[in-house]
């Protein structure tokens, strides 16, 4: 078994730039920064937000304004959302690409997809040259729970089998909730896997007649007070991001879509800062 280290002692409660999709980069940064929130989740998830586009990724001077923005604003990053399918040919130099603009921001962790299981024997080629250029920066690559590779306590052996402190879990819960159509004990699940787990994704889910919707954490069906608890108990503190993809539904095929258009500002904030609060009350934060 591999021993296991953490990299913080303090409690970090980010705030993913998914949930102001449809808004421009400066703005998010703008919004986060008034939410009282210290640490920000930019979002270069393939197909579905991305405020850090492709062509920005080797741009030094975009890099340059993002962090003067950053500064401007009273922000910092330990997690950048970089999602996409690790088990392409093609992938290694794409997200090798996005690990150096992470690590050009001082990031420490890189969240991302794993891809589905037929292309498990590619996923493991990439992953061996990844974890390689994640040891050569100082990266830990959290794969997410996301209903692929990567799903619930049985993807434990990808990742022993991968066998590096550089390549871990993002635990998202309600895409555990939904890849496994609501037949978890997330609770449980996520207790099984806490030894490999360096960050978590925070969003809540319901069903409005044949839809499920991406709400406001705490009016939804994911049970955070329980989740808490089980992190009260360990001694470790894993940092976390409060991640609303506000336009985004899925139906019954639990397949997300982006069928609404961006909501306004206030309302995104409302239940940004709802969902912040409501965070900070169970872990009992207040500076985060």
């Amino acid at each position: 078994m591999i021993k296991t280290r953490r990299l913080w002692v303090n409690e970090i409660i980010s705030i993913s730039t998914i949930a102001y999709d449809g808004y421009n980069l400066e703005t998010s940064l703008k919004e986060i920064s008034q939410l009282g929130s210290r640490y920000v989740e930019l979002d270069a998830i393939e197909g579905l937000s991305e405020h850090i586009e492709l062509q920005h990724l080797e741009d030094s001077a975009f890099e340059k304004r993002i962090g003067a923005m950053m500064r401007r604003f009273h922000l910092s990053s330990i997690a950048f959302s970089a999602h996409m399918d690790l088990s392409k040919e093609e992938t290694v130099p794409l997200f090798e690409k996005k690990m150096r603009f992470a690590k050009s921001l001082d990031v420490k962790i890189i969240n991302t997809f794993s891809g589905p299981l037929e292309r498990i024997d590619t996923f493991y080629k990439n992953i061996k040259s990844i974890d390689k250029l994640a040891k050569s920066m100082g990266l830990i690559v959290a794969l997410e729970t996301h209903g692929d590779i990567i799903s619930d306590r049985s993807s434990l052996r990808v990742i022993e089998k991968i066998n590096s402190e550089n390549v871990r879990i993002n635990y998202d819960f309600v895409n555990s909730f939904h890849s496994t159509r609501g037949k978890i004990n997330l609770e449980k699940d996520f207790e099984s896997m806490l030894k490999y787990i360096v960050h978590l994704h925070l969003k809540d889910t319901r069903l409005e007649k044949d839809t499920w919707h991406f709400t406001q954490i705490g009016k939804g069906i994911i049970d955070y007070r329980e989740i808490f608890r089980i992190l009260k108990k360990i001694p470790e503190k894993i940092p976390m991001s409060i991640e609303l993809p506000l336009r985004l539904e899925m139906k019954e095929d639990r397949v997300p879509k982006k069928t609404k258009p961006p909501l306004e500002i206030e309302e995104i904030n409302k239940i940004v800062g709802a969902s912040l609060s409501y965070v900070r009350r169970l872990g009992n934060l207040s500076d985060c």
